[in-house]
Parts: C-alpha cells; sequence; structure tokens
C-alpha cells in the first residue's frame, strides 16, 4: 500500500520494515519474509533485502519438499515474488505457472500483490505484460 501510494514519509516505511522483520523473526511467517524483503529494496538496502528475500525462498522450497500441498500455491507464488524481487523475471514467471499449476485461479489479494510489484519493481515491459497474461493480471 505505501509503494501504491504518494506517501513519501520513510520514517512510515522503517517502523513497516520493523514490524515485518519482527514477525518474520518470531514466526518464520513467509508473507512477513516476502513482504519486508520487498519493503527493505524500496527503502534502499538491497543487500540485506536480497538475504531476506533468498532466505524466505529457502523456506517455501523446504515447505514444498515436505509436501504440504495444502499451502503449495501460496509457497510458488511467494517464490515468484522473491524472484520478481530479485530482478529473474523468466524465473518468476515459471513459479507463477506452477502456483496456476495448482489452483486454476490465483486469488484477488495475490493478484493485488503482484499488481503492485509489477508496476514498482519490472523495469521490462515485455516481461511485465508476459507475467500479466500468464497470471490473468
Amino acid at each position: 500500500m505505501w509503494m501504491a501510494s504518494s506517501c513519501k514519509d520513510y520514517s512510515l516505511l522503517e517502523e513497516a520494515i520493523q514490524l515485518f522483520s519482527r514477525c518474520h523473526l518470531l514466526t518464520g511467517s513467509i508473507e512477513a519474509g516476502i513482504n519486508s524483503a520487498t519493503l527493505l529494496l524500496l527503502s534502499g538496502k538491497e543487500k540485506e533485502a536480497y538475504k531476506r528475500a533468498d532466505d524466505t525462498a529457502r523456506h517455501c522450497r523446504q515447505l514444498i519438499i515436505e509436501n504440504d500441498s495444502l499451502q503449495h500455491e501460496s509457497y510458488a507464488v511467494t517464490i515468484a515474488e522473491v524472484n520478481l524481487l530479485r530482478g529473474r523475471l523468466e524465473a518468476a514467471e515459471s513459479w507463477y505457472k506452477t502456483a496456476l499449476s495448482q489452483s486454476s485461479e490465483v486469488s484477488e489479494y495475490v493478484l493485488d500483490n503482484i499488481n503492485l510489484l509489477l508496476n514498482y519493481l519490472v523495469p521490462e515491459p515485455e516481461m511485465e505484460i508476459r507475467i500479466r497474461e500468464t497470471l490473468g493480471a
């Protein structure tokens, strides 16, 4: 939401980073992991953002290996988001396709997040269009 707003109050961004980071540390939540990674990247802390993103993707892959099929779609979506953050656009597209293979459609909440990430983090218009077409976003 901060990305989509015209808010330039970076203290709010820093506060959100702290809250998501704390949540991730305390719970291991993949959502908190990817959200804190995204906010770290927006705040210019690229190295820390990439580490958090990579740790979150690793956690998702471990959960997939453990065969928790009820959450497989969200794990695949999170790995796709990690790849978007890292600029690995073809890998992101592939993971989004994997998520769709688990479910016939992606939830509205996930589509909202994808649209924000595509709007603010993907510099290549052709790839943005391909990912949107893949997901129907």
